[in-house]
């Protein structure tokens, strides 16, 4: 992350939007504004944002021009994250989906079901994000797909369900999409239970990708040696899985979710290569096995009250040794980065309470809203990743100055830790020695803080003396 990108909102515009196409240049022009805008604030609503009418009916305007897409909007960030993929030797391509709930937006045109039922009304997004495996590196939105949920036509056969388009099928669209893994790059794509989709794996082995996801199907599987047993546990992946003895014992930190707290549980794991049998009545793009490995992730002694932790993964990646494993895992945990995403969507860059007329007006300004809020997780990242770095190779040393005045803590030379524990107090970080680093929620109303306090700053020095 550059110091333009972090202090110059319009430069960060004009280089994550300035090559987007709509035939018309005064589109892009107004979209780099309304992105410069959104990028100061973006949990403010489009007026506050933009200061004036002008601009306001003008941003409203471009949102919901036919012409202008979502796919248009985002293609000039998605082609930046997939060149930078393409010159990393390992890259995990996380993927989620997730639903946006629009259901107290009465005057929705387009929204589809949300959720269980019909009440809550919405769309949802697919959405893949590429980090670097080794670094963890947030490289930024390498896909992202809007849809709307269509609900199965009435009396509807088996027949008509199978000729029938899946939603399942998203996340083989998502690979597509992304295209083929360049020559020299290893893509592995990493997902929980709803990647578990035999076409998905296939449409990954067609295009080059390896695969870490979690387990939900109880598939039909043979070991790596053709063999006979009476059990037939053993042809079942879960039973399988759960039969292997213990390789190796650790600690994992876990984080706080849902209501439960942070907490270190020991694990044991095991691993295996096994072949996954194509299942018989279910889509396949061809009726042939897969290779793969079987990772099991457990804690044989949970504390009580607390749900056992238990872990099945699958990939495609060798797993040889011990280390493996564990590798294997940690890949899967950086899942938990996408959920983050998800979180800052609707609660950093407040999705679910704008107010626009279509959906396809709402998608296009997701388009906007998934750099930005990419931005904000980068500057979380850089507190963790680059911790001991000068605090200048991020920011200028006239905003170094304004938080060690701010913070009343001045020293001859700050880090980035230094630099973002600071920022985050102004927003609301205790920084107690069991808080760890900030997260991005502090963080970012720490920054718009100081961003504050530096307009002021640069507004005082045109005051004319007194």
């Amino acid at each position: 992350m550059s110091r333009n990108e972090l202090e110059d909102q319009e430069s960060w515009a004009i280089e994550t939007f300035g090559l987007a196409e709509f035939g018309d240049l005064r589109l892009t022009d107004r979209l780099v504004q309304l992105a410069a805008a959104l990028a100061t604030d973006p949990g403010v609503s489009l007026p506050a944002s933009l200061h004036g009418e002008a601009e306001t009916v003008g941003a409203y305007r471009l949102l919901n021009n036919p012409v202008v897409t979502h796919e248009q909007i985002l293609m000039p960030h998605l082609v930046q994250t997939r060149k930078v993929a393409a010159r990393r030797a390992q890259v995990l391509m996380i993927g989620d989906t997730t639903g946006g709930n629009f259901s107290s937006h009465h005057a929705l045109q387009g929204a589809g079901p949300v959720g269980r039922g019909s009440l809550s009304q919405g769309f949802f997004v697919q959405t893949v994000l590429a980090r670097d495996a080794q670094t963890e590196e947030l490289l930024g939105c390498a896909y992202q797909s809007p849809f709307v949920r269509q609900p199965a036509p009435v009396k509807e056969t088996k027949g008509q369900e199978k000729q029938r388009a899946r939603e399942s099928q998203i996340w083989e669209q998502s690979v597509r999409g992304m295209g083929p893994v360049p020559k020299g790059s290893q893509w592995i794509s990493v997902g929980d239970r709803g990647s578990d989709l035999f076409p998905f794996w296939q449409a990954c082995q067609q295009l080059g990708y390896d695969l870490t996801i979690r387990v939900a199907q109880d598939r039909g599987v043979r070991g790596e040696q053709a063999e006979e047993s009476a059990d037939p546990n053993l042809f079942h992946l879960k039973s399988r899985a759960r039969q292997l003895a213990a390789q190796d014992i650790r600690v994992l930190a876990l984080p706080a979710t849902n209501g439960h707290p942070a907490r270190d549980a020991v694990v044991e794991i095991s691993f295996e290569a096994v072949r996954v049998q194509p299942p018989i009545h279910n889509a396949t793009l061809a009726k042939t096995e897969l290779c793969l490995w079987v990772v099991r992730v457990w804690e044989p002694l949970p504390p009580a009250g607390v749900e056992q932790l238990e872990w099945l993964l699958l990939t495609s990646v060798p797993v040889l040794m011990i280390e493996d494993a564990w590798e294997r895992v940690r890949w899967y945990r950086c899942r938990w980065f996408i959920d983050e995403f998800h979180k800052v969507l609707k609660s950093g860059c407040r999705l679910e309470d704008r107010r626009m007329h279509t959906v396809s007006a709402l998608e296009n300004l997701l388009a906007i809203l998934t750099p930005i809020g990419l931005r904000l997780l980068r500057l979380r990242d850089l507190a963790r990743l680059s911790p001991d770095q000068p605090a200048t190779q991020l920011v200028s040393h006239e905003f170094v100055n304004i938080v060690a005045l701010l913070d009343a803590h001045p020293q001859q030379e700050w880090t980035i830790r230094d630099l973002c524990c600071a920022i985050a107090r102004f927003g609301g970080f205790l920084a107690r020695t069991c808080d760890g680093f900030p997260g991005w929620q502090t963080l970012w109303n720490g920054w718009v803080f100081v961003q504050t306090v530096l307009l002021g700053v640069h507004l005082a020095a045109f005051l004319p003396s007194s």
